[in-house]
């Protein structure tokens, strides 16, 4: 299928009632369809309100926002976002619902026959790896914060919607299972190839999940790039202090993957995990992160046998 921009917007601006100044500000953007895009930036910087604009929860005070070629003042609000799969840092979830109602809600309003509701449920809780016999009649309560965040991605998925935005969806979660839905959403996206707008004030964060990134300042949007691309070419000042591009590829590159590795048993299989010497710098870990999107590295030694692996948490903690 030839790509297509699933998101376009189109000189966009949004002022507050009362605002001195606008949150978002002629904004001209286009994501393509199935790409992984981050929004970063420091708290007011309007990454909130862009993203909620495309699915109209605030309206624009002027331009305009395609919908896979569709304006979207065309759709009924409560028809696009039925459409959009939406992702908060609160979760969201009914509290008097039973995972599998919860999972539910957007199929039964938009009629689903209660097979193929129930088959939608089974497929989407394997897929998050909350496994449906031990959870479809729990209720949130009953589940953990990560767990609960797993079936708000499931919800969101659940009327297989082409679009997802995401906002901070990880932020109240400990950082261990930060980690694994970082992960666990990589490998998702990687299956689905869903298009994605995940806003998040963790630089690594960013780094690790986007496709390309949005670096956000007072309303205007800095650079939208790859995030390789950021760190060697930040397109101005308030981008490099930003992201300490500087600091962070001259700090890896003095440090060797045989120093910061999580050794494992001689000649393991790599599998689809990029592979890189143990006396390749930490600057060259990262570059294979990001390029690859994978999860982690596997790391050879000297009889070229793998030795060890290194996470995007192990780089977090240099």
């Amino acid at each position: 299928m030839p790509e297509h921009d699933a998101i376009v917007l189109d000189g966009i601006s949004k002022t507050f009632r009362r605002a001195k100044a606008p949150s978002v500000y002629e904004t001209h953007l286009k994501v393509e369809s199935g790409k992984f895009v981050t929004i970063l930036g420091t708290s007011g910087c309007g990454k909130t309100t862009l993203l909620k604009m495309v699915n109209r929860l605030y309206e624009p005070s002027s331009g305009r926002i395609l919908i896979n070629n569709e304006d979207v003042t065309d759709i009924p609000p409560t028809v696009l976002r039925r459409r959009i799969g939406y992702v908060i840092q609160q979760i969201g979830l009914f509290q008097h619902m039973t995972i599998e109602q919860n999972v539910a809600t957007v199929p039964k309003i938009l009629g689903w026959d209660k097979a193929r509701i129930s088959s939608r449920i089974d497929e989407l809780l394997n897929l998050v790896r909350l496994d449906p016999a031990l959870y479809r009649k729990r209720y949130p309560r009953q589940l953990s914060g990560g767990q609960q965040q797993r079936v708000g991605i499931a919800r969101a998925m659940a009327a297989d919607p082409s679009i997802m935005l995401m906002d901070e969806p990880f932020g109240a979660i400990d950082a261990i299972n930060r980690t694994m839905l970082q992960d666990e959403i990589l490998k998702i996206q990687k299956q689905l190839h869903k298009t994605i707008l995940f806003v998040t004030h963790d630089i690594m964060e960013a780094l690790k999940l986007g496709d390309k990134v949005i670096i956000m300042n007072d309303g205007t949007i800095q650079q939208y790039d790859e995030p390789l691309k950021i760190l060697r070419h930040p397109a101005n000042d308030f981008v490099r202090h930003l992201v300490n591009s500087d600091d962070i590829l001259k700090s890896l590159s003095f440090i060797k993957a045989k120093d910061v590795m999580n050794p494992e048993e001689a000649g393991a299989d790599p599998g689809d995990d990029p592979v890189l010497h143990e006396d390749d710098s930490l600057k060259e870990v990262l570059i294979a992160l990001l390029r690859e999107k994978s999860d982690e590295v596997r790391i050879i030694g000297q009889a070229n046998k793998v030795t060890g692996k290194i996470t995007f948490q192990d780089l977090k903690k240099i």
